[in-house]
């Protein structure tokens, strides 16, 4: 998935759960996600997008950047692409599933 184009999705409050957050593929084509969790990694902020309307389990990960276009604020889903922030990312985000399994 590539990072969203439209930028409207501006940052006034926390990032909220029941967002839509639209993003386009390789190909152009629209896929509709809403945050399932966020996170912090070394002072960097990321967020578990899942599927809207429900048809896949997966989760895909992205670093939010705040961002500003023509003075108006927005927050911007990137890819992950250096292996190293990669790592750390993993790591935590697994640590943070093995603590919900222990609070079951």
């Amino acid at each position: 998935m590539a990072n969203h184009d439209g930028h409207d999705h501006e940052h006034d409050e926390e990032l909220e759960q029941d967002e839509i957050i639209i993003l386009e593929d390789e190909d152009g084509n629209e896929h509709e996600f809403v945050i399932a969790e966020t996170f912090e990694v070394d002072s960097r902020m990321y967020a578990v997008l899942v599927s809207a309307d429900g048809s896949s389990e997966e989760g895909f990960i992205f670093r939010v950047e705040e961002k500003e276009e023509d003075g108006e604020p927005y927050v911007d889903f990137v890819a992950i692409e250096d292996d190293e922030e990669w790592s750390a990312v993993e790591k935590v985000y697994n640590e943070l599933l093995e603590d919900d399994e222990d609070a079951e």
